[in-house]
């Protein structure tokens, strides 16, 4: 039969030793049971799969067994032999979440008040209390404030913040806190090694980065590659189970951004994405990449979940950027978030992050107005002075980029990002456009003339020189030609709402 049971619940602990992490709450416990004065009532809370349910078994369990040394459960006692077996009677567990009404929790107290069966404390243990109803929790409140002697509640929640005041002020409060890297890495280890099981190192540390700090997520993880191979569990495996971007990509993104290398981060970006990967789901990972990155540079290293060889390359990242460029990249990928959705081409949010990143630094023209006459000051007339001959200075001549079709070829799709980030509308129209190279100017032909006069606007040409400037092209002329085309008429109308 144990065989059948799922590897969490086959490596339950069985006494405080054998429970990985949460040393405040299980010290505090065992000297307390140590002094023979457990508290009536108990409030664990925490993420999932942090060992609240498993703190309450041990504590059920040490204060019931007929052979305690030192708070510990013996574990060969018939009523810890009983209660690892779901046999105790006198330990009474709740699922709150199908149990909600007020009525239960009534059948529960008039059930409170009769002496254990068999041990000597009757140990309710209430799991997702948050879900209770608000008439539920007021009638557990009295029985909370002043219950039977032999009675102790063990009150289970991820939601902390949905229980009523009152509530909590009656419990000892304990906090349970996400297991550390290192923590589920040596219990995998140790299974791993009892279960047999073969398993790569590096499909290991998949494992426990995907655990996000829940032993009981990692067993779920590990099992399901156990179903899923034939043999040796690797990373390619976990990486097909789990549909997950592999770091090392995630890593080779981040230093071309780093690099200001605009090419090769919108190839990885574009490799990425045609392998079948979701780009939500590689937006995602990407940020949760450079919040680590950030947290690395702002000293905080132990909120980085990660192996010690990541590690060290994420330090020698973090040297390379500041705090501000690290925090405007991140604002900016939160930002193209919503984009995934609505975006035609998906890629293009992360690939818009990309070039706005890497030519952050690249200076622009400002567009600077003329200042207004103050029309509240009137000054005296001034008599006009001598007319004298002024020879104007000779033009400032600015060294021009040779446009060729090869540099066009390796432009546009970052010159259509770039103008796409200032203005979407405009960006929209050069998406739909040919463009050329025509006596070393760049030609635009769009399909009618409502788009040409758009593009001449003068605010939209100013942009369009600038984003030259940005991409390499400095004093390339840019000119604008109508050639009809019917259906990219009618896809670019569509942008500016009139069809």
């Amino acid at each position: 039969m144990a065989e059948n049971k799922a590897l969490y619940r086959r490596w339950r602990p069985q006494v405080f030793a054998d429970l990985v992490g949460q040393h405040h709450v299980k010290q505090t416990i065992l000297n307390a049971i140590k002094a023979g004065q457990p508290s009536h009532a108990y409030l664990f809370a925490g993420p999932r799969g942090t060992g609240k349910t498993s703190m309450a078994r041990l504590l059920a369990k040490a204060v019931n067994c007929l052979d305690q040394k030192e708070g510990e459960p013996c574990d060969k006692c018939a009523n810890c032999v009983a209660l690892a077996n779901g046999q105790m009677m006198d330990v009474i567990e709740i699922d709150a979440a199908s149990h909600t009404g007020v009525d239960d929790v009534r059948n529960l107290i008039e059930k409170v008040g009769f002496s254990p069966a068999i041990g000597k404390y009757k140990v309710y243990v209430i799991d997702e209390v948050h879900m209770l109803s608000k008439s539920a929790f007021n009638a557990l409140l009295k029985t909370l404030e002043e219950p039977p002697a032999h009675a102790i509640f063990v009150l289970a929640t991820t939601e902390v913040h949905k229980l009523l005041p009152t509530v909590v002020s009656r419990c000892q409060y304990f906090d349970f806190h996400y297991l550390s890297y290192e923590e589920v890495a040596e219990q995998l280890k140790k299974i791993i090694q009892q279960e047999k099981i073969a398993i790569s190192d590096d499909a290991l540390q998949i494992i426990v980065s995907n655990s996000e700090g829940s032993l009981r997520d990692a067993l779920s993880i590990l099992e399901q590659a156990m179903s899923f191979s034939d043999g040796k569990i690797d990373q390619r495996i976990l990486k097909d189970l789990l549909g997950i971007v592999d770091t090392k990509l995630v890593e080779d993104l981040t230093q071309a951004v780093l690099d200001k290398n605009t090419l090769k981060a919108i190839a990885l970006i574009n490799e990425i994405y045609f392998k079948g990967f979701d780009i939500n789901q590689l937006g995602k990972v990407w940020l949760n990449y450079l919040r680590e990155l950030l947290m690395i540079k702002l000293g905080n290293d132990d909120l980085v979940r990660r192996s010690v060889d990541e590690k060290k390359i994420m330090q020698g990242q973090a040297q390379k950027i500041s705090v501000n460029g690290l925090v405007n990249l991140l604002q900016s990928l939160v930002g193209s978030m919503n984009s995934y959705k609505v975006a035609s081409l998906p890629q293009l949010a992360l690939e818009l992050v990309v070039a706005k990143s890497c030519y952050a630094d690249v200076p622009s023209t400002p567009i600077v107005e003329p200042k207004k006459p103050d029309e509240t000051k009137v000054s005296p007339p001034i008599a006009p002075a001598p007319v004298v001959a002024v020879v104007p200075p000779p033009p400032k001549v600015f060294p021009q980029s040779v446009l060729t079709t090869a540099k066009l070829a390796e432009i546009k799709q970052v010159l259509i990002e770039s103008v796409s980030l200032a203005s979407p509308s405009v960006g929209a129209v050069l998406k739909t456009s040919q463009m050329a190279v025509k006596d070393g100017k760049l030609q635009i032909k769009v399909p009618s003339k409502f788009l040409q006069e758009t593009l001449d606007k003068p605010s939209n040409r100013i942009l369009l020189a600038q984003c030259l400037v940005q991409v390499g092209a400095e004093g390339v002329e840019a000119e604008c030609a109508v050639e009809a085309a019917p259906d990219a008429v009618n896809e670019v109308a569509g942008v500016f709402g009139i069809m």
